[in-house]
């Protein structure tokens, strides 16, 4: 069993001790998952998926832009998917353009069913808009964003 205060690095961690962490990091199974993790919840404690606290913090916004269509289908189709907010608003989207109720859409984003049908109503109106040409309309999409 390796040491999890390797993992908790103080202030004055030494270079060894961190290039030993991230080593681990890098071989495990679950790194990936490990990191969206404490993405996701903003973790700052702590080495998570091969990332000190400081390096997170870089890559924090990044990921806040994310918008993967893959995420957005999975929870869509139920499945309980931390998004980020281009996310929920491709996720509004599609429910427009498929025609998803009201109240399934606001237990997938876990809001109410008022609230849902402002964004819907929102998300119709830019659809209006972009269709007559309306500049101040913009539509971002994950095909668009996706990396």
């Amino acid at each position: 069993m390796k040491d999890p205060d390797l993992f908790f690095p103080g202030t004055q961690a030494d270079e060894q001790r961190l290039r030993l962490a991230k080593e681990i990091c890098s071989s495990c199974a679950v790194s990936e998952t490990c990191l969206e993790a404490a993405l996701e919840c903003s973790d700052a404690a702590g080495m998570r998926g091969g990332l000190t606290e400081a390096e997170r913090r870089a890559v924090r916004r990044r990921f806040e832009l994310r918008c993967d269509p893959a995420r957005v289908a999975a929870a869509l189709a139920g499945r309980d998917v931390y998004l980020t907010r281009p996310e929920r608003q491709e996720l509004v989207r599609w429910a427009v353009e498929s025609g998803t109720p009201a109240p399934r859409l606001a237990r997938v984003l876990k809001v109410s069913e008022a609230h849902v049908k402002k964004l819907l109503r929102r998300e119709r109106r830019t659809d209006v808009d972009v269709y007559l040409g309306t500049p101040s309309a913009v539509q971002v999409t994950c095909e668009a964003t996706s990396a």
